[in-house]
């Protein structure tokens, strides 16, 4: 599996600056590892990350959501697109030598089961690549930060309370708890290390309300901007900022998020 180049300018130009610089830092991370055919994307959603950040179609994603999946056909980023949900995948044991889930199992309820499906999917030896919030995720929020300066601890942690139903969190463990987590779903954790330093969370936090337009726009039209090509010539100077502020985020000590590899042994 290869992957595009300029993938910072790419997703400026089709998506909200906080997500793309997001975006970006896991598209640096996987670039380390080995995507090995057939590859399945649980929880696929539109398909903007692998229409972006992949040079090649992914052989199938998965998704509960019609309307997103119409999107995800339109990029023609995936030989097979399904609906379905992450538990219940009509494949066969084994199907898989890669799985990946980027952004989504913290938005599931019962997350167990998707693990478990994941680990079916996979043939030995096959891995499966997580990105997910950790435990500081909520920390690194500008309301919380300034009202834990202020001393008013339990105004900040009815926030990070409100912060996550906002966000539809339900899983945000520090790196222990998401290793015990594959552990018990069968997986063996071969690297997990958080990313996206403080400061990169903390400016991704504080640019989200600035991107409610395209929140609008995505709304109505199923997608993020409507003139990408005018919007990439805009964000230029974003770009080329962004480099320089995203620079060794992909893997930071105490950082906002977390990857894991896993391997089905």
């Amino acid at each position: 599996m290869n992957f595009n180049g300029n993938i910072l300018e790419r997703y400026l130009s089709l998506a909200p600056i906080p997500l793309a610089f997001e975006r970006f830092l896991e598209a640096r991370i996987y670039q380390r590892h080995r995507f090995q055919r057939p590859i399945l994307d649980i929880g696929c959603g539109e398909g903007l990350f692998a229409n972006v950040v992949f040079s090649e179609r992914i052989d199938t994603g998965i998704d509960p959501n019609p309307r997103e999946l119409k999107r995800a056909r339109s990029f023609e980023a995936y030989r097979e697109l399904i609906e379905c949900k992450g538990d219940a995948i009509d494949k066969p044991d084994g199907y898989y030598n890669t799985v990946f889930s980027n952004s989504v199992l913290e938005h599931i309820p019962e997350i167990e089961p998707v693990f478990r499906e994941a680990h079916r999917l996979l043939a030995a030896g096959g891995r499966f690549y997580v990105t997910v919030p950790s435990h500081r995720f909520d920390e690194y929020s500008v309301v919380n930060q300034v009202l834990c300066a202020i001393g008013l601890q339990s105004l900040a942690g009815k926030y990070r309370s409100f912060f996550n139903r906002f966000w539809h969190h339900y899983h945000y463990y520090s790196p222990e708890g998401w290793s015990a987590l594959a552990q018990r779903t069968g997986f063996t954790v071969t690297e997990i290390h958080t990313y996206g330093t403080k400061t990169i969370c903390l400016l991704n936090d504080f640019l989200a309300p600035f991107s409610i337009i395209s929140f609008v726009i995505k709304k109505l039209s199923n997608r993020w901007v409507l003139f990408p090509g005018l919007r990439r010539l805009l964000m230029m100077p974003v770009a080329i900022a962004g480099h320089r502020l995203l620079e060794g985020a992909d893997i930071a000590r105490d950082g906002g998020l977390v990857f894991m590899e896993l391997m089905k042994a």
